[in-house]
C-alpha cells in the first residue's frame, strides 16, 4: 500500500534536524556543508535559530535520509550507543512480516534486536516487554534513557518521545488502525513546555517514570498484521517519511476525511470522484491535485481502501472468502480474487492460509 501522507504539510521542532546535523558532525562530517547540497530553504545550525521553531516534515526527511546514506546507520539520527548498520530495518521487517498478532511482532522485534545488541557487546533491554494487566490494557515497555541515547547531551525526553512515536507508527502501519493510547510514560523529567508531546501522542503523557512504556488497550495486542511481503516492500522504498513525520491517524487528513464518507459499507457502489469532491467543498480539480501530492489518485484510493479491508476481513476465519467479495462490493468472486492477487500477488485463500495456518483451506 502507498503512503497515506497527510493533505497538509506535517511539521516537526527545527531541534530534531539540527539534531540530525550533529550526529553527522560529531563524525566528521560538515553539517554546513551537507546543508548546502540539499539546497533547503532552512538552515538548523543558525546561531540564531529557534529551536521550537516547527518546520516542514519533509525538510528533516531529506536531512534524515543523507545523515543515514553518510553514516550508514539506521538509527533515526537519535545518536544511540549502538549503531544500527544500513539494512537492518527491513531484516527486523522481515523477521517480524510472517506475524499473526501485534503482540507476536513486538516480542520478536525485541528478540531480533536484543540478538543485534550481543553482537555488539551491548547490554540486552528489557527482557518483559509487553505486560497484560487484566483490566483490558497492556504496557509496551522500551529501552531506558541510558541505553537509547547514552551519552546525547540533547533534550532527552523529546528524543525518546519521537523513537516511540516512530515504532507507534510502525505499528499502526502493520495493523492497518491506530493504536489506541491510553498514556505514555517518560523516564525524563517533563520539559517546561508539554504541548508538544500530548500533539505528539494525543493521550496524557508521564514524566518521570520508571519505565519509557506505552499504556494501550490491550485488544491492540491481539490485532492481526494485515500485511504481506509485497506490501513491505512498497512500505520500505517510501521510508522513513511516513515514519517519521506523519500522523496518519489525525483525523483532519484529507484521505481519512475521504474514508469516514465511504464508510465501512464497502458493498455499495463508491461515491464517484465529483461526489466525493462535493462532500469534501473542493473542486474535483482540487482533488486530484492534492491526491497527486499524496502521490496516489481516486482510483487508487478506492483500491487500497478495499485492500485494507479485504486483509481485515480474510483474517476473520468464519467469513467464507465469497462473503469477503460480496462485503467488499464485487460482483463475481473471480473479480475479487483477480484484484486480490493484483494487490498483493496471492489469492485469498494463499494469503488467508499464510495469515492463519492452522485454518482448513477448505473452509474458504
Amino acid at each position: 500500500m502507498r503512503n497515506n501522507y497527510p493533505p497538509y504539510k506535517e511539521r516537526v521542532p527545527l531541534k530534531y534536524a539540527r539534531s540530525m546535523l550533529q550526529v553527522a558532525e560529531a563524525q566528521g562530517y560538515s553539517g554546513e556543508k551537507l546543508l548546502r547540497s540539499l539546497e533547503l530553504p532552512i538552515n538548523p545550525l543558525a546561531p540564531n535559530a529557534d529551536l521550537e521553531t516547527l518546520i516542514d516534515g519533509r525538510y528533516y526527511s531529506q536531512i534524515y535520509r543523507r545523515v543515514m546514506w553518510l553514516l550508514q546507520d539506521e538509527s533515526f539520527g537519535l545518536g544511540l550507543d549502538q549503531r544500527m548498520p544500513a539494512g537492518s530495518f527491513r531484516m527486523l521487517c522481515l523477521f517480524i512480516i510472517h506475524c499473526e498478532t501485534l503482540e507476536q511482532a513486538l516480542r520478536r522485534a525485541a528478540e531480533f534486536i536484543n540478538f543485534c545488541r550481543t553482537l555488539t557487546d551491548v547490554p540486552n533491554t528489557h527482557k518483559r516487554p509487553i505486560e497484560r494487566l487484566g483490566d483490558g490494557t497492556a504496557f509496551y515497555r522500551f529501552p531506558d534513557n541510558s541505553d537509547l541515547v547514552g551519552n546525547n547531551n540533547g533534550d532527552s525526553a523529546t528524543t525518546i518521545a519521537h523513537s516511540m512515536a516512530i515504532w507507534r507508527r510502525f505499528c499502526q502501519w502493520l495493523i492497518g488502525k491506530p493504536l489506541e493510547l491510553i498514556s505514555v510514560h517518560l523516564q525524563a523529567d517533563g520539559p517546561e513546555r508539554s504541548e508538544y508531546f500530548h500533539q505528539l501522542f494525543g493521550c496524557e503523557i508521564h514524566f518521570g517514570s520508571e519505565h519509557n512504556a506505552f499504556h494501550l488497550a490491550e485488544y491492540c495486542l491481539d490485532c492481526p498484521l494485515i500485511h504481506t511481503e509485497e506490501s513491505l516492500r512498497k512500505f520500505l522504498r517510501n521510508a522513513p517519511y511516513h515514519l517519521l513525520v506523519s500522523q496518519e491517524d489525525d483525523d483532519s487528513s484529507l484521505l481519512s476525511q475521504m474514508k469516514r464518507i465511504v464508510g465501512s459499507d464497502l458493498s455499495h457502489e463508491f461515491p464517484s470522484v465529483v461526489v466525493m469532491a462535493e462532500q469534501l467543498n473542493m473542486s474535483v480539480r482540487t482533488l486530484r491535485r492534492r491526491l497527486k501530492d499524496l502521490d496516489t489518485t481516486y482510483q487508487r484510493f478506492k483500491d487500497e481502501l478495499r485492500q485494507e479491508h479485504a486483509t481485515r476481513w480474510l483474517n476473520q476465519p468464519e467469513l467464507k472468502v465469497n462473503a469477503v467479495s460480496a462485503l467488499l462490493g464485487f460482483d463475481e468472486p473471480s473479480a475479487f480474487h483477480r484484484s486480490f492477487k493484483k494487490w498483493t500477488g496471492m489469492t485469498p485463500g494463499e494469503y488467508r492460509a499464510s495469515r492463519q495456518p492452522h485454518i482448513n483451506n477448505t473452509k474458504s
